[in-house]
This record gives structure tokens, C-alpha cells and sequence, in this order.
């Protein structure tokens, strides 16, 4: 057995009564962050969704001459990657956590909380820029 099968068994023992509560906290945190994804996820769809709505409904009153996509696609399409990558993030953070635990050396990990918050200030500053760029009917 060499010392990567070792680690991966040593961080499998997750039924270590002594850190019941630990591995219960952590699997909280992780959906916590599987929810935040879900949010940004729908958040991305509404925004596309509710655009194409907007842009057919000016079709069909004739103000257009055929629906096309617009920034709000690019909106949604960079939402739900953003999803992912927090999904992925929060997948990977879990596992390093869980292992710190059977192993007692748990360290706080403030740059996957930075990544989070720098992913969700993204996609703020692009809704912002969105929201200044689309003309307001009058």
C-alpha cells in the first residue's frame, strides 16, 4: 500500500465519534455552498428566461424585427458557469476538511472563502453593468 492509498483510507474514517460534530458542521458548510450555486444558478436562468420574454414580446408587437439574444444570454450562460465552479469548489473544500478532521490538523481555508466572494461580486459588478446598459421604457 503505498502512501497516497493510506492517506485516502485515513481520510475515509469519517465515523469517529470524537468528531461527530465536526464532520456534521462541515457537511452543513458544504450545503450552504451547494445552495448559494442553486441561487446563482436559478439567478442566471431568470435573468436569460425573463430577457428572451421581453425580446419576444417586443417582436411580437413589431417593435423588433426578430428576437435575438442579447448580453442577458451572456448573463445567464456566466451565472451558471460561476454555479459550477462553486459547486466544484465547495465539493473539493469539503473533502480537505473532512480529511483535516479524522486527522485533527483542521486549517481555515480563507481562500476558498475568497474565491466565493470574488465569484459572487462577479456576477454583482455584470448585473450591475447589464441593468445600466438596458434602455428603461418609458
Amino acid at each position: 500500500m503505498n502512501g497516497k492509498e493510506k492517506e485516502e483510507q485515513k481520510c475515509d474514517r469519517t465515523g469517529d465519534r470524537q468528531h461527530i460534530q465536526e464532520h456534521l458542521a462541515n457537511e452543513r458548510t458544504f450545503l450552504s455552498w451547494i445552495r448559494t450555486a442553486v441561487a446563482i444558478l436559478a439567478f442566471g436562468f431568470v435573468i436569460e428566461k425573463f430577457s428572451f420574454y421581453l425580446r419576444l414580446l417586443e417582436w411580437q408587437a413589431g417593435m423588433v424585427t426578430a428576437p435575438s439574444r442579447g448580453s442577458a444570454a451572456y448573463l445567464g450562460i456566466s451565472s451558471s458557469v460561476m454555479a459550477g465552479l462553486v459547486v466544484v469548489l465547495a465539493a473539493v473544500r469539503y473533502r480537505q476538511t473532512r480529511c483535516q478532521i479524522n486527522e485533527g490538523t483542521y486549517r481555515h481555508s480563507l481562500t476558498a472563502d475568497m474565491l466565493l466572494a470574488a465569484m459572487l461580486l462577479l456576477v454583482t459588478v455584470l448585473v450591475i453593468i447589464y441593468l445600466l446598459r438596458t434602455p428603461v421604457p418609458l
